[in-house]
């Protein structure tokens, strides 16, 4: 025990041996280094405030740069909604030109195909006209300019249905008939008038001396009469055509009565020649104006359309 004790009193006394010393070197207390401790905490008071002051600064510049930028966004959302919308009324107005350009180059064809009709009697024409304001307003799918599709497609199916054009008819007539005029039979001088053997020499003597012909409307003897009859009857044939092209029945007839009349001078009547006379008779009969159906309907409806899309009276 008295071993433990005198070990424990040495290790008490080394104890204070070694923290006296820290004791004694503790904070200088005194007023030259208290006041330049003070100094140095006033320092960094004034460092530690100056530091925030800048942060408040920068904070107050962010906030008002986030309220710019927010003002900025919301400007671009707005200028992007009315872009949107501009794009949208281009888009519609786009779409309003295409079908006011096609209703246009539609009414300029069925107005076409009615003058071709009713002026010249253009049946081909009318058709191919009225063909092509249906192609124009074939992809127009709203359901407004139903009707006129329909008023249209049936204007054609009935202008296709109706007979060949009579013109084309007596063109054709007339085409034979200039074909088959050096085939006829003529009874001009010098040319026999029968196919056979030889003739007795007496009778070649006398067709060289007297020429006997019966008496009838043939009377071009002549090689000049008979080269100027065959100018009037190719004047008179196109004459003809002339009068078929302007579809003008009366000067067409007259001109057929002249060519029957140059026919007869000209050649001999025969079987041919009575077959062409015939139909020459009948192709004065004929109508050169067809009978066409009343055009205009689809040509009204799509007017009255148009005025109904623009608002107008």
């Amino acid at each position: 025990m008295l071993a433990v004790l005198a070990a424990g009193g040495y290790g008490a006394w080394r104890a204070w041996q070694l923290f006296v010393p820290v004791a004694q070197e503790g904070p200088d207390l005194s007023p030259e280094a208290l006041d330049a401790r003070l100094l140095d905490a006033e320092q960094a008071v004034i460092t530690l405030r100056r530091t925030q002051q800048g942060l408040d600064q920068r904070l107050t510049d962010t906030t008002a740069r986030t309220g710019l930028l927010r003002d900025e966004v919301l400007g671009v959302g707005q200028r992007a909604a009315i872009l949107e919308d501009s794009l949208r009324e281009l888009s519609a107005q786009a779409g309003e030109g295409r079908e006011a350009l096609r209703l246009d180059e539609a009414e300029l064809l069925l107005s076409l195909a009615q003058a071709r009709l009713g002026i010249a009697g253009d049946l081909a024409g009318a058709i191919r006209a009225t063909a092509l304001a249906r192609e124009v307003l074939e992809p127009m799918t709203d359901p407004q300019f139903i009707s006129i599709r329909q008023t249209l497609g049936q204007e054609l199916a009935t202008l296709q249905a109706l007979p060949a054009d009579p013109r084309a008819l007596a063109a054709g007539e007339l085409d034979a008939l200039e074909a088959v005029l050096p085939r006829l039979a003529s009874r001009a001088p010098g040319e026999p008038t029968a196919a056979g053997g030889q003739r007795p020499g007496w009778q070649r003597v006398m067709d060289a001396v007297v020429q006997v012909r019966p008496s009838s409307s043939q009377d071009l003897i002549s090689p000049s009469d008979r080269a100027t009859g065959e100018a009037g009857l190719g004047l008179d044939l196109a004459l003809a055509r002339t009068a078929l092209d302007r579809r003008d029945a009366a000067a067409f007839r007259a001109s057929l009565q002249r060519v029957d009349q140059w026919l007869q001078r000209l050649y001999a009547d025969d079987a041919a020649l009575r077959e062409r006379r015939e139909r020459l008779a009948a192709l004065g009969t004929l109508p050169l104006v067809p009978d066409l159906p009343m055009q205009g309907a689809s040509l009204q409806q799509l007017r009255d359309l148009r005025r109904s899309l623009s608002g107008g009276p």
